[in-house]
């Protein structure tokens, strides 16, 4: 936690915002199914693999080592850039590739009705596709499948205990978003852009809630930036960490309730100790004004108010992560 304040707010979250892929699942994602269009299924995970050369994401790391397993080779692409919430493009072996999610792709050459039917199904076994355009054309699509974080389910229901809304907010698709949202329990915004996770947290911010956001990507750093507090769950991109207020270095969406718990526990014994010590002070105060103690024992009671407040804060020592 960066800070005594970002202790101190998270205390007061009651609503939480969380990413799907990296943050809810597992972030280790594999291909399942790779589907031939315009060109081979070999190419078309070769382009794919091209763009995703060098990437963290995900997803990238899932093409990658499927390329690796079925021994494809994986040309140089260059010019190659994010283009936030919707896709990789660059020049691949003197061709325009793209490779981005079915709506970015349908914004820019369309797809057929067979597709359409192809990627839907996918998407209601769980599945995201990405979608390989080469030359404006689209060449075929990868299906890949990632799984919920074994704490995650608990995790939800820990933040509902205590009164807290959950919510998930992922520019996949909304069957693959529903799919994944119905098994953990959560209510699910999909087919976000960055802008859109950002306008979402303004728009719980002022329903009065104070806004937790949790993610692991450049997608989610303007959202990041939005909420009360910025939490990046560990291993995602950099910019998620700088931004962020709060880190989750272990991975574990446990660890979302855990750091509200601590903050909780933590102001809880402040109040204590300013009531205790106030508290002691007033009443030697009082009894020495009106003679019932002099001097001597109200200086004692005020460094004895310090030994309090000091080994009630020691209590926190004992705290540990549910």
């Amino acid at each position: 936690m960066k800070g005594g304040a970002v202790l101190e707010t998270l205390g007061k979250i009651t609503a939480v915002a969380f990413d799907k892929t990296g943050t809810l699942t597992s972030g280790k994602p594999i291909v399942t199914d790779i589907v031939a269009g315009a060109r081979t299924e070999g190419e078309v995970l070769s382009m794919a693999a091209a763009l995703e050369t060098g990437s963290s994401h995900p997803l990238a790391l899932a093409i990658l080592n499927r390329a690796k397993a079925d021994g494809v080779s994986i040309p140089s692409a260059s010019s190659a850039r994010a283009i936030p919430g919707e896709g990789v493009e660059g020049t691949v072996s003197g061709a325009q590739v793209f490779l981005g999610s079915p709506q970015a792709v349908a914004r820019r050459v369309g797809l057929s009705a067979s597709q359409d039917a192809a990627i839907a199904g996918f998407n209601a076994e769980g599945k995201t596709v990405s979608v390989v355009v080469i030359d404006g054309q689209s060449a075929g699509f990868l299906a890949m499948r990632d799984e919920a974080r074994p704490d995650a389910t608990a995790g939800l229901a820990r933040l509902e205990a205590m009164k807290i809304r959950a919510i998930m907010l992922t520019g996949d698709n909304r069957r693959t978003a529903e799919a994944v949202a119905n098994g953990l329990g959560v209510e699910v915004r999909a087919e976000l852009l960055p802008q859109d996770k950002q306008r979402i947290v303004k728009e719980l911010q002022s329903e009065g809630l104070v806004v937790a956001k949790v993610g692991d990507g450049i997608n989610d750093a303007p959202a990041l930036a939005a909420a009360d507090i910025g939490i990046a769950m560990g291993g995602g991109a950099d910019v998620a960490l700088e931004t962020a207020d709060a880190a989750v270095l272990h991975g574990r969406v446990q660890d979302v309730p855990d750091m509200i718990d601590l903050s909780r526990g933590v102001m809880g014994n402040i109040r204590q100790n300013i009531t205790i010590a106030l508290g002691l002070k007033a009443v030697f105060l009082v009894t020495t004004v009106i003679g019932v103690t002099g001097l001597w024992p109200a200086i004692l009671a005020d460094t004895g108010a310090t030994v309090l407040v000091t080994a009630n804060a020691m209590r926190l020592l004992r705290w540990r992560p549910t």
